[in-house]
């Protein structure tokens, strides 16, 4: 996997691709399908619920939301209770 991501390109800063789950890189956009970023695990379906309105949400835009931070787009706990 490691040997598989050196060999891409960050899509937003043109460097290596990152290891999201590893590293801080908070001012660029990860593929939808990244889900975990340092302590934080993110529910596929709200990601996919907050990428469908926010495609080009930066990570730290992404986790802001999860953590509540955002005014436009609710908290993971909220929302999954939301979908219920």
């Amino acid at each position: 996997m490691k040997e598989q991501m050196n060999l891409k390109k960050c899509q937003t800063c043109g460097t290596k691709a990152h290891d999201f789950e590893n590293e801080e890189i908070m001012d660029c956009i990860p593929p939808k399908n990244i889900l975990k970023f340092g302590e934080y695990i993110i529910d596929k379906d709200y990601r996919n619920a907050l990428y469908e309105l926010y495609p080009v949400y930066t990570v730290e835009e992404i986790v802001g939301s999860y953590l509540g931070h955002n005014p436009y787009f609710v908290d993971q706990d909220t929302w999954l209770e939301e979908q219920k």
